[in-house]
């Protein structure tokens, strides 16, 4: 049977992402929308001219929904995110180069967090992790990934791998932002000076397989008799 790319509407996306995650419909749809004004999401017409959604655009909206508290600031999120770097010292030392995973291997030194995230998606839907899931019937890799709503630090683990291995990669603020960081570290001190409160509250969100493989697999191509 002939492959062809499956048809993800935004439609599509937002609602598997709702389903998967428990984030309430409208917040996901809402964050959706930010990022289209932000121009972080593929978009077009309605209908049959609907953008066809991919992985990259998969993982901003995970990103948005791990890296904001509120949906007002999801652009703000997937920003800080793409402004990140492999933090060698607490990463496996083959980052992700591991048997059997080489379309994840294959990422470019400077990736970031959210290039990960999106490579993650692809190699569950119609990659490597894909064709090792199709070849040991019943398994499933266990991908764990998570992030702070305000501080800038992301990981993704990849484990119960058939070899028995893992790969564990963190992420911090790239060198070029960290000035950014120290400019906004400086501006939160002036409001407390003055009295004004921003919050003290940090959140490290999480989220797994329970959510990545629905994604990748609503993105996987399918056979033409399928589509039908």
């Amino acid at each position: 049977m002939e492959n062809v790319a499956q048809m993800a509407s935004p439609a599509d996306l937002v609602r598997t992402i709702s389903a998967a995650t428990g984030v309430a419909l409208p917040t996901i749809v809402d964050i959706d929308r930010r990022l289209v004004k932000g121009e972080l999401r593929t978009k077009a017409g309605r209908g049959l001219n609907a953008a066809q959604m991919t992985s990259t655009d998969a993982a901003r909206l995970l990103t948005a929904v791990l890296g904001s508290a509120q949906a007002n600031s999801a652009v703000e999120a997937v920003e800080r995110y793409i402004q990140t770097r492999v933090d060698k010292t607490r990463s496996s030392s083959t980052l992700f180069g591991l048997p059997n995973l080489n379309d994840l291997a294959a990422l470019p030194a400077r990736h970031n967090f959210v290039d990960a995230l999106a490579a993650v998606i692809a190699s569950a839907s119609a990659g490597s992790l894909a064709k090792l899931m199709i070849e040991n019937d019943g398994w499933a890799p266990h991908i764990e990934l998570s992030a702070f709503t305000r501080a800038v630090r992301g990981r993704i683990r990849i484990a119960n791998l058939p070899n028995r291995l893992t790969a564990s990669v963190e992420y911090i603020p790239a060198p070029s932002s960290t000035k950014q960081s120290r400019a906004r570290a400086r501006s939160l001190s002036h409001v407390a000076d003055t009295g004004d409160t921003t919050g003290d509250l940090e959140q490290s969100r999480r989220i797994t397989e329970r959510t990545i493989l629905p994604v990748a697999a609503l993105l996987a191509p399918r056979s033409r008799n399928d589509c039908a």
